[in-house]
């Protein structure tokens, strides 16, 4: 059994409590910059459910940020995922959530455009999403 990406969202703030995620204004589709490059404060918010049959078992999560319209890498993350058991009182054949938050200011967007999320699991696809980097206008 294979670890699947079950939520993806993007946020002005992300937090991953006693593996609990809490979300903070979810589901951006439009980040609006002043200059560029830019580093805006958003937050990439993940979970991953891994079946009780892939407990054990180290799996690497990858996202990619890519501008689609030039197929232009603007950054990667590698994380790595493993659970070892599932908690205790879990049903048999439970598999675990494992919520995950990247921060995504480090990352620089060189310019505006789309930018397309692209994640995947053990090298397979697993999920994306898309968001457009818009530049504000001067106030005349």
């Amino acid at each position: 059994m294979t670890p699947r990406l079950t939520t993806l969202l993007l946020s002005d703030y992300a937090q991953v409590r006693e593996q609990l995620l809490f979300v903070s204004s979810g589901g951006i589709s439009r980040v609006v910059q002043a200059t560029f490059p830019a580093r805006p404060r958003i937050f990439l918010a993940t979970v991953v459910h891994v079946p009780a049959g892939s407990l054990g078992r180290t799996h690497e999560v990858m996202v990619k940020l890519k501008y689609p319209d030039q197929a232009a890498l603007i950054g990667s993350i590698a994380m790595n995922i493993n659970v070892q058991q599932a908690p205790q009182g879990a049903a048999p054949g439970e598999g675990v959530n494992v919520p995950h938050v990247l921060d995504l200011s480090p990352v620089a967007f060189p310019h505006p455009g789309q930018v397309d999320v692209q994640v995947s699991i053990n090298g397979e696809p697993a999920g994306d999403l898309t968001f457009w980097m818009l530049q504000s206008r001067p106030k005349e």
